[in-house]
């Protein structure tokens, strides 16, 4: 049996937070080494802030599947705390509204003591609440198909965008783009995680795109967005929105290769097999990430144009 601050944290789905730390370290290099100023103090707040939004997602997500009968007691996915009598549904539904509002709290806090401006207080709040109607009582835009689109742009562009208005004060458009790779691998996970439950999710009556699309093209899909997120490299540094050194990236290729392998070869009556897909995604996602980030860092202090 786990300790009770092992199975609290257990029920935050810690394996995911690379969703929402990628973005806020992308949003770093950006912001010194390319706009050259950072406000210190903004960057743990942020982060924390971050990090907040998504462990209330998930918690959420957790409780309102539990709730519409989506997680049952058969559940495959051992980070599904309820399912698993690790945590109670009512502990979930008070930590998440908490994760919430501290969230919203430490971003209250950048948008006005850093003057940040109404456009950041405003697009950060609407990032909020669409991540909070993810899954809710009565509206869950997972539920509606729209998990994959939100998670993109929330995960992606969003965090990137405002991380580099939260750190340095500026707004480029160029963040938008420098953002897509990491958010293409980021929408992987969760089209992962709605392929593999796709079955569970018919039953439950949730509609999701996987499901949506039928077990084969969803399984193109998957492979699409792994091949999209690496194509997508070599087109950002001719256009110089990334140095030279991000194809640095590359090197994590063999690992996208396996697992993509792997989904478009899983048959579909085996995709139930695929139980730690959304782990293994988010580590592919983790390592591309990290190198990623570390080349376009890399390239100003090699004397790379940027």
């Amino acid at each position: 049996m786990k300790s009770p601050v092992g199975r609290w944290f257990l029920s935050l789905r810690p394996y995911s937070f690379t969703a929402s730390l990628i973005p806020v370290l992308l949003a770093l290099p950006a912001s010194l080494l390319r706009e050259g100023y950072v406000l210190r103090w903004t960057v743990p707040v942020y982060t924390l802030a971050a990090v907040l939004f998504q462990s209330g997602t998930n918690v959420l997500n957790d409780y309102y599947d539990h709730l519409h009968g989506v997680d049952g007691p058969d559940d495959p996915d051992p980070t599904h705390a309820i399912s698993r009598g690790y945590v109670t549904p009512r502990f979930m539904l008070l930590s998440g509204h908490l994760y919430f509002l501290l969230a919203t709290g430490l971003g209250l806090i950048i948008a006005f003591a850093a003057r940040r401006g109404p456009f950041f207080l405003a697009a950060g709040l609407a990032g909020a609440l669409g991540a909070y109607l993810y899954t809710g009582r009565r509206i869950s835009l997972k539920y509606l198909a729209l998990g994959d689109l939100l998670v993109f742009l929330l995960m992606g562009p969003a965090l990137v965008f405002l991380g580099v208005r939260a750190f340095s004060g500026v707004y480029r458009t160029y963040v938008l783009f420098l953002s897509l790779p990491p958010a293409l691998l980021v929408t992987a996970i969760l089209h992962g995680n709605n392929l593999r439950d796709m079955e569970s999710d018919r039953a439950a009556g949730v509609r999701t795109l996987a499901g949506l699309m039928g077990p084969a093209a969803a399984r193109r899909l998957f492979a699409t967005l792994i091949a999209l997120a690496y194509g997508t490299v070599p087109v950002l540094v001719a256009t110089r929105v990334i140095p030279l050194t991000g194809v640095i990236a590359f090197l994590s290729a063999p690992l996208a290769v396996r697992l993509a392998g792997r989904v478009v070869a899983t048959g579909d009556e085996r995709l139930h097999t695929l139980v730690d897909l959304p782990r293994q995604t988010a580590k592919l996602h983790f390592l591309f990430s990290v190198l990623y980030i570390g080349g376009i860092a890399l390239g100003p202090l090699a004397g790379l144009a940027w």
